[in-house]
């Protein structure tokens, strides 16, 4: 019985949740980095803009914040005009200093990939900005009352992002993906309750039934979270490291090969300037390249951290059996 419920602490707390958890961050950076890329293609908000009326369709605007204004306004000026969004419910995201290079064809050579991604943040922490700061809107555009007025709707929810540098789309899409999606907001806790819980069971075998095969097999899951980070097998965990890194570089650069012909497909070269320029035209055996390239190191990664988890794990078993 103790044997069956370490079991499935073990993939439950290990595995399922941690990995609907990677699921979901993986789900949620695709829309942002799809949202970004097909912001590009949107109208700029103009003055012409606002010599209209009513509901003016889904547009991108760049400015500066200008100012705050109760609970959900924020006042964006940029090109000499004024757009109000409305922030509630909207999506935020806050660029890292890092991430300022714009990518272009040496970075792709060097493999020169950003460390941080951007951070997704409420709108109770924009309320602390400074006055200046750069940002991003993509949303639904209106004009009522001789104010031009940017919030969210069903097909086109609100999106913010607080940048500096220039060429935020192939930035974002660029540096738009989790290190590793294993490891996401759920993670850590179910970690810490699984190996607590095993922990538990492990003592109370011990208790009961000395030093039984159920008790050493329970504390050795207790120690999971450690295990691919302890010697020998730590050796097989920086293969893994390097894998992953490598397979996240691959990805990103097929989706900043996507965001060029997705551009050139729109007719939007202008938007390529800065950054496109040194970039190949004909990128889909490059992309499928990327592709296939990035499943090899994502399979090398994960059999070399199993590798080096399950040498761990058996040395441990050893080391207590002889001890216990």
């Amino acid at each position: 019985m103790l044997t069956a419920t370490a079991f499935l602490i073990v993939l439950i707390c290990y595995l399922f949740i941690p990995g609907l958890g990677g699921m979901r961050a993986r789900s949620r950076w695709r829309r942002f980095r799809e949202r970004v890329r097909n912001s590009a293609l949107l109208p700029k908000v103009s003055f012409r803009s606002g010599t209209d009326r009513g509901p003016l369709g889904a547009h991108r605007f760049i400015g500066r914040i200008e100012a705050l204004q109760g609970d959900d306004s924020l006042w964006v000026r940029g090109d000499g005009m004024t757009v109000q969004a409305v922030m509630s419910g909207a999506d935020i995201y806050l660029m890292p200093s890092e991430g300022a290079t714009t990518p272009d064809a040496r970075t792709l050579l060097e493999e020169r990939f950003p460390e941080m991604y951007p951070s997704p943040m409420p709108w109770k922490r924009m309320t602390s900005l400074q006055e200046g700061a750069k940002v991003y809107l993509v949303g639904f555009l209106e004009s009522r009352d001789g104010v031009l007025r940017m919030y969210g709707s069903r097909d086109v929810p609100l999106l913010a992002i607080l940048h500096e540098g220039q060429d935020i789309v192939p930035r974002a899409v660029w540096s738009g993906r989790q290190k590793n999606e294993y490891w996401n907001t759920v993670t850590p806790w179910a970690l810490l309750a699984g190996s607590l819980a095993l922990f538990s069971i492990a003592t109370a075998a011990f208790s009961s039934h000395q030093a039984s095969p159920t008790a050493r097999l329970a504390l050795t899951g207790a120690l999971f979270p450690l295990l691919p980070l302890l010697p020998p097998g730590v050796v097989f965990y920086l293969v893994y490291s390097a894998n992953w890194r490598h397979a996240r570089f691959l990805r990103a650069e097929r989706d900043l090969l996507a965001l060029s012909a997705y551009l050139r497909a729109g007719d939007a070269v202008d938007e390529m300037i800065g950054w496109g320029d040194g970039l190949p035209r004909d990128t889909v055996p490059l992309i499928r390249s990327c592709r296939r390239r990035a499943l090899k190191s994502e399979l090398g990664a994960t059999l070399a951290f199993l590798a080096g988890f399950s040498l761990n794990t058996f040395l441990t078993l050893v080391i207590l059996n002889a001890v216990t």
